[in-house]
């Protein structure tokens, strides 16, 4: 062995072990994740979440908003004047003021609407209909965390499988150096075959050291998700229960059950019926009167100096009837109705766009699971006949059989058959999640 490859197998052992030694380190302080603290930590504080719900606060305010517009509003107000130069009026020719140097007026006013075209009314359904968007929209956000949540772990769980295979890799060849270096001692070898055996553990080597550092990032963009420090210590565990659906209804079923369940429909269908209210209330401006009734008491006083005797204050108290009648308003009321019939129509388009949209994306999501499937079970054969062949290549090579090429071949079968084994469950599971979340319906 060179200088150059000793230092190299230095160095790499030097990384894993401060790697293993820094993970044993920290394993008391570990948090430990499977899939379903994964949901949990996410719906706690996803940021995108916390907005959505910060929506549905808003849609509280307008309902309150909504329905103030129904109830009586009070006000009070009042006004000092302080009257510089008086005002004066001229009889038979002398000067007679008309004000004092201070004007006092007090008034509390209480206005009701006792009808304005449906106008209270259309606006607290569409106030309430908002509210019932809003509540879609958490559930979806909720829905897409989840499935984000779940599709970032097991990409962290498919870094670590991928991690092993590489790890199993390296072990194997180790060993086969180990047996080339015993069988080259005894002249059963030639010296091109060791060096064989060295090149193909030294090109593992970086493959490893690359397979570490994609675990680590892959930790740390799960804690990033979730809301953990960067730095706390996870060990992931996932559980192969999840690696098998017991029960998979019919695809007409599952488009069933998505129409009944995604949000997004109910939203589009909230969106329409909101946009039909609206143009109610753009008609209102030019078909429906509007009536107030209007009381108001006042104190009013004007003084030369701040004394004020009763003959100086007066108190008025007035009930009045506003009745307004919309005439012609220069066109602006057949404005705002064309353009609330304009965005009703858009809605209504959007709604079937929507359904047309979570169809497809179901057929999808359910053709993703069952090729998955199929493929899972063909891959798990595959996966038991590599690791035979793996073992009688051994035996053959060990007993002077076989030869060298027979155990490389097998090596390399047999990773692929693991790597491609990971990637399958991988797949498997991120299938499985992408038709819970269009359907809304749990696969087991």
């Amino acid at each position: 062995m060179t200088r150059t490859m000793k230092w190299q197998q230095g160095i790499l052992t030097a990384i894993i072990l401060i790697f293993f030694w820094c993970n044993f380190a920290a394993a008391q302080g570990e948090t430990v994740l499977t899939v379903d603290k994964v949901r949990e930590l996410a719906l706690e504080y996803n940021r995108q979440l916390l907005a959505a719900k910060q929506d549905l606060r808003r849609a509280q305010g307008e309902i309150i908003s909504a329905r103030a517009g129904a109830l009586p509003t009070l006000e009070f107000s009042g006004r000092y004047t302080r009257n510089i130069n008086n005002q004066e009026i001229f009889i038979g020719g002398e000067k007679i003021p008309i004000t004092l140097n201070n004007d006092f007026n007090f008034s509390l006013s209480l206005t009701q609407p006792l009808y304005v075209g449906g106008k209270i009314s259309s606006a607290l359904q569409i106030a309430q209909i908002y509210s019932n968007y809003s509540k879609a929209g958490v559930i979806q956000v909720e829905s897409e965390v989840i499935y984000s949540a779940e599709a970032i772990f097991y990409q962290a769980v498919l870094s670590e499988a991928q991690r092993d295979v590489i790890r199993k890799s390296f072990e194997q060849l180790s060993y086969n150096l180990d047996v080339a270096e015993k069988s080259f001692g005894q002249g059963m070898i030639s010296e091109y075959e060791l060096l064989r055996a060295r090149v193909e553990k030294l090109n593992v080597e970086p493959l490893l050291v690359a397979a570490e550092s994609n675990v680590s990032i892959s930790r740390k963009r799960l804690n990033s998700f979730l809301g953990l420090a960067l730095e706390q210590p996870v060990r992931l565990a996932a559980s192969l229960e999840d690696t098998a659906v017991t029960y998979l209804p019919s695809l007409d079923s599952l488009v069933a059950l998505a129409d009944e369940n995604r949000p997004e429909i109910q939203q589009a269908r909230l969106a329409r019926q909101g946009y039909k209210k609206a143009v109610q209330i753009a008609r209102s401006g030019w078909i429906y009167p509007s009536l107030y009734l209007n009381t108001e008491y006042a104190v009013n006083s004007s003084t030369d100096d701040f004394r004020m005797s009763k003959s100086e204050i007066s108190k008025p108290f007035t009930v009045s009837l506003i009745l307004s009648i919309p005439l012609f308003d220069g066109g602006r009321t057949i404005g705002e109705v064309r353009k609330a019939w304009s965005d009703y129509y858009k809605a209504d388009y959007q709604e079937k766009q929507v359904h047309d949209d979570i169809r497809l994306e179901v057929e999808q999501a359910y053709d993703n699971l069952v090729q998955a499937r199929k493929a899972l079970a063909l891959q798990s054969e595959t996966i038991a006949q590599a690791e035979e062949g793996m073992r009688i290549a051994d035996l053959r090579y060990e007993s002077g059989i076989g030869t060298q090429l027979e155990v490389l071949s097998a090596q390399t079968a047999l990773t692929q058959a693991r790597t491609q084994l990971a990637e399958t469950v991988y797949h498997f599971r991120l299938a499985k999640a992408a038709l819970k979340k269009s359907t809304g319906f749990e696969i087991y």
